[in-house]
């Protein structure tokens, strides 16, 4: 079965989560081109309210989707959109749409020297205490402290 035949399988509230998705991943590669890490970061960063108006509102919806089902729908994009494998990509578009429904969570970069010597990174989301997107092989890699942001300290 096509893409668009699964997509158009799926119950409507899982085509909106998934459009969504595709639209947070698309803005995330964009706006880490274009505004850099520290700024995209701190406007996924903003106060629940002001975060809002960057990542859009949440749709009328009665009941927020699941944090897992939300981090589901970024990796399922993450297959068809340009930049889509990043873990930081779909790390801070997973916290975007995370951020949309009023959860919080906590962006995660780790290091690792790779088989060649070479240094690898990787990023993943914590929310709620566990792992939501980007847990593959987390043992190996040493999480680094990230600075926190201007709308953080404030």
């Amino acid at each position: 079965m096509s893409r668009i035949g699964k997509f158009l399988k799926l119950p409507a509230r899982d085509r909106e989560l998934v459009v969504s998705a595709a639209l947070s991943m698309i803005r995330t590669t964009i706006g880490l081109r274009v505004l850099g890490f520290d700024r995209m970061r701190q406007r996924v960063q903003l106060p629940a309210r002001r975060s809002r108006a960057w990542c859009g509102p949440p749709p009328r919806r009665t009941v927020a989707p699941p944090p897992e089902r939300i981090a589901w729908a970024v990796r399922a994009v993450g297959v068809v959109t340009p930049r889509g494998s990043n873990c930081l990509v779909r790390a801070l578009a997973t916290q975007t749409m995370l951020a949309r429904y009023g959860y919080l969570s906590e962006l995660k970069i780790g290091v690792r020297k790779s088989e060649d010597g070479r240094l690898a990174a990787h990023a993943w989301l914590e929310s709620a205490g566990g792992v939501i997107i980007g847990d593959a092989e987390l043992d190996s890699y040493t999480p680094m402290s990230v600075p926190p942001t201007a709308a953080s300290r404030a």
